[in-house]
């Protein structure tokens, strides 16, 4: 007896990743690259934060400010992204292969016609190409300084690309973070993470990651706020008073509000999360930045340091160069060392050197270290920077060294910390503490529990958020986050209230309808609310593949078979590279007997995920169907070789053995099947006819029991005991 069809994976699109933070993309009908946010703060001086002050553009600054605009034009941040031609490669086409030994995957780099592509494959034991997807670097992120990653546009959602150019070491290697998650090339770009790579995209709403609009690298806007009226106003008066209020100068900034102007990209937290109604283009410069971010950072012991990527603004604020300054008239800042209007990577060490002179003179240096062993370290030609802001290893960064910017008198046999330090017992605050902290920090544990798969710091989290919050709380997306975190620990019956409150705040935002959606399946609920509350979220932004997916799988669980192929086949139209919708989509058509499109839908799926068991199971049915059996042998046993322990291959070889009556194979693998799962019947009621079949009549009387314990009707269980 064959094993029924495999059932449908359920795609979740639940899980909160902590760079996307709580609100994310922009409104609906909003522009970034148009207009200003609503929540500005309260009696700026500077008039071009208001609404309706639109950005212009780098090249509006040109006539006026040519030389700050071509200065800035070598800055890093006005090339984060760009596109990948043969004027902008710096790459070497060495021929490397980057291998993934937890999955099997190797990449590699080629040239054809002046673009440039990465490759994924496998290679079986023969030596032969199993595998095969190629995608084109059409997009780099990163200035070059230490890396360089890539982006691919696919109908107007950028995928990052697993493989990156490590320019200080001139190899290819993994992407951050892909080494530990490969992601191959489904990792999304979110706003959260465009946000600091460029200008002000224009996002689709509701999408998380598709947009109409994207220009290339940091603009001066992002320093300066929009420049529409500053252009309009000196256009027409040339002249303007002291400080001219039409823009930003982040020189006429307080400290702090000046540090933030950088801090939004250069500091470093391990969580990160947009406060109450704010999306990732409204913080403005002049702003205050903890209005606008919640950021935590976990608790580490003080001699257990660790350099981030973004940790720069944290670093210098720990040295005593800072610390001394703030009773000056003209504190240190991150511009007293980088001039943003020029492209000082060039310039060498005696830059940054000349500007630690200012106030580190090398004869009163010299007259100070007299006899001090220290003292030819400490000569005109000296490089304080080498000293005293060694460079060092970079937490999830590889072979990249980053200056620390942590000034002070180094041990040299200090340890630098690279890697994390596990779960330390606190995620502490980065801003000062607001009496709403309580929320953010109970949000903070949630999603640092939900990125890392760690239970216990959601149920930290849970618990936090259930002190602080009613159903009737202003923080509707607080409510939101605390019923995804009970549906994530398996309380769906906790989760559903806070979802629907959530709801009902905000009826027309589809995460929220898709989440109690799925809730409300999970609790088996009414059907006809969910297949509403699907469509809906459809109707608000039909671009999420990803809830068509879901929405599809519901109308399977129905029975609704073509309707649902008509749903995966719209996720298909929007996202031709979904594995998820091409299996959903080859499953269905296997069930409605459509053997040709299923064949060719489900190989479709395994050539973008060679290691779904599932897909192989369902592919090797479908050919046991159409007496292909030695097809289908081929199928099942690469879906246990692609997966091991699944039940669910192991008990369709296991079945293909039995009604080939090769019982010393059959037995095994069912056995296997079962341990695993006890409960899965149709194994365990093959399992009792191998045995009944080789004579092992007790053991066949023991499994058939079994079955029976699970379901009491089963036809065969029933035949073989009264066999017996």
């Amino acid at each position: 007896m064959r094993e029924k069809l495999a059932q449908t994976v359920l795609f979740s699109s639940f899980l909160v990743v902590s760079c996307v933070g709580l609100i994310s993309g922009c409104t609906p009908g909003s522009d970034p690259a148009a207009t200003t946010s609503a929540t500005e703060e309260p009696r700026s001086p500077y008039r071009n934060l208001v609404d309706g002050v639109s950005f212009v553009g780098d090249d509006a600054c040109f006539d006026c400010h040519e030389s700050e605009y071509r200065g800035y034009k070598e800055h890093g941040m006005a090339n984060s992204l760009y596109l990948l031609n043969a004027d902008t490669r710096i790459e070497k086409l060495d021929g490397s292969v980057v291998h993934d030994t937890t999955l099997g995957y190797s990449y590699t780099i080629s040239e054809e016609d002046g673009k440039f592509y990465q490759e994924e494959f496998r290679i079986d034991e023969n030596g032969q190409k199993t595998h095969s997807q190629v995608r084109e670097m059409q997009y780099v992120i990163g200035s070059g300084i230490s890396a360089r990653s890539y982006f691919i546009l696919n109908n107007g959602w950028f995928n990052e690309l697993p493989i990156s150019w490590y320019t200080q070491e001139g190899k290819w290697d993994f992407s951050p973070g892909y080494r530990v998650a490969n992601k191959r090339f489904d990792r999304k770009i979110v706003p959260r993470c465009m946000n600091c790579h460029n200008a002000y995209p224009t996002e689709v709403p509701f999408t998380e990651g598709k947009y109409e609009h994207l220009p290339l690298g940091i603009s001066c806007e992002r320093c300066h706020g929009p420049g529409e009226l500053h252009v309009e106003e000196r256009l027409a008066l040339p002249e303007a008073d002291s400080v001219d209020y039409s823009i930003v100068n982040p020189a006429h900034l307080t400290l702090e509000r000046r540090l933030d102007v950088c801090q939004q990209c250069h500091l470093n937290a391990t969580v990160s999360i947009l406060r109450e109604g704010r999306t990732p283009y409204d913080f403005r410069p002049s702003q205050d930045l903890s209005k606008y971010l919640s950021l935590y950072a976990m608790e580490k012991p003080a001699s257990n340091e660790m350099i981030g990527l973004t940790s720069h603004v944290g670093r210098m604020k720990a040295s005593e160069c800072f610390r001394s300054s703030l009773a000056l008239g003209n504190p240190m800042d991150c511009v007293t060392c980088h001039d943003p209007h020029s492209g000082f990577r060039q310039a060498g060490p005696e830059y940054f050197n000349g500007t630690c002179r200012t106030c580190h003179e090398s004869a009163n240096l010299i007259e100070r270290l007299a006899g001090s062993t220290s003292l030819p370290d400490h000569q005109e030609s000296s490089n304080c920077i080498s000293c005293h802001m060694p460079k060092a290893g970079i937490s999830k960064v590889a072979h990249s060294d980053f200056t620390d910017h942590w000034i002070r008198v180094v041990d040299p046999d200090e340890p630098v910390q690279l890697n994390s330090i596990g779960d330390p017992p606190k995620l502490l605050p980065v801003f000062a503490q607001d009496l709403d902290d309580q929320i953010y920090e109970g949000l903070a544990y949630l999603v640092y529990g939900t990125r890392n798969l760690n239970d216990v710091y959601m149920r930290m989290g849970i618990g936090m958020l259930e002190e602080t919050l009613t159903l009737e709380s202003d923080y509707d997306e607080a409510v939101f986050q605390l019923g995804l975190g009970y549906h994530r620990v398996g309380d769906v019956e906790s989760a559903i209230p806070w979802l629907e409150q959530a709801v009902i705040v905000e009826s027309d935002i589809p995460e929220r309808l898709n989440a109690l959606a799925q809730a409300y399946e999970t609790g088996a609920r009414d059907p006809v609310r969910i297949e509403r509350l699907y469509q809906r979220a459809l109707a608000v932004q039909p671009a999420r593949a990803d809830y068509r997916i879901n929405y599809g799988r519901f109308l399977e669980s129905r029975g609704r078979l073509v309707e649902a192929v008509g749903e995966y086949r719209m996720a298909l139209v929007e996202q031709p590279w979904f594995a998820t919708a091409h299996y959903n989509l080859g499953t269905a058509l296997v069930q409605l007997g459509d053997s040709d499109a299923a064949e060719k839908v489900l190989g479709d799926a395994l050539d973008l995920d060679p290691l779904n068991p599932d897909a192989w199971v369902n592919l090797g049915i479908l050919f046991a169907t159409n007496e292909r059996l030695g097809d289908a042998l081929e199928a099942f046993k690469t879906a246990v070789g692609v997966s091991p322990g699944h039940p669910l291959a192991l008990a369709n070889l296991g079945a293909h053995y039995l009604q080939a009556d090769s019982l010393a194979l059959a037995i095994p693998l069912l056995s296997q099947a079962t341990e695993i799962a006890p409960e899965y019947v149709e194994a365990r009621v093959n399992l009792a006819l191998a045995y009944f079949r080789n004579d092992q009549f007790i053991r066949a009387r023991e499994e058939a029991e079994a079955v029976l314990e699970f379901a009491p009707s089963n036809k065969l269980a029933l035949q073989i005991l009264n066999a017996l």
